[in-house]
């Protein structure tokens, strides 16, 4: 996705509040439902070449793991928007959970007591999604949020797969 274009004000009926992040083919925005004021977070992938089809199968099958899941270790996933020209998807939103917090690489843990605490959380959250029946295939430092009280949440389910999937490339 090209990041030398102007922000857009809204995305479908949500209303740009900030830009606070990017991916390899998405931009994080956070937003703000127009009629509950809910602020959330999007991830925007949009489809630029029959290459970029890829990064739309990733958010979908994003989301539709996400979805599944319901723990307080790993970000909320709520919906999933698809923009049409023309019938065709051009573009796909993912509505999750916003988080104020930073990655685990930017927030080291201050003392061995802490980093055992982040490393139950991450445990924990990764085995709700084992016994939902899927990994995450994509666990490292920056995929781990971490808020002031210390409290952690997985994000960028990307690559995420049923157990057992066979993938042809290796992350995290």
């Amino acid at each position: 996705m090209s990041t030398n274009r102007s922000q857009p004000r809204k995305i479908g009926t949500y209303n740009i509040l900030a830009r606070i992040g990017e991916g390899a083919a998405s931009v994080l925005y956070a937003v703000q439902h127009p009629k509950t004021k809910q602020v959330s977070a999007l991830k925007h992938v949009e489809k630029t070449d029959e290459k970029s089809q890829r990064f739309l199968d990733q958010v979908e099958q994003e989301y539709a793991i996400g979805s599944k899941l319901d723990h307080t270790s790993i970000r909320k996933v709520t919906k999933l928007i698809k923009h049409r020209k023309m019938f065709k998807v051009t573009a796909m939103s993912m509505i999750m959970e916003h988080i104020d917090a930073t990655t685990l690489d930017q927030q080291l843990p201050r003392n061995h007591s802490k980093a055992v605490d982040i490393f139950r959380q991450v445990a924990e959250g990764l085995a709700h999604m084992h016994e939902k029946g899927f990994v995450h295939a994509d666990i490292k430092p920056n995929n781990v949020l971490i808020n002031e009280n210390n409290s952690v949440k997985i994000i960028d389910l990307g690559q995420a797969c049923a157990i057992g999937t066979t993938k042809k490339r290796i992350q995290g």
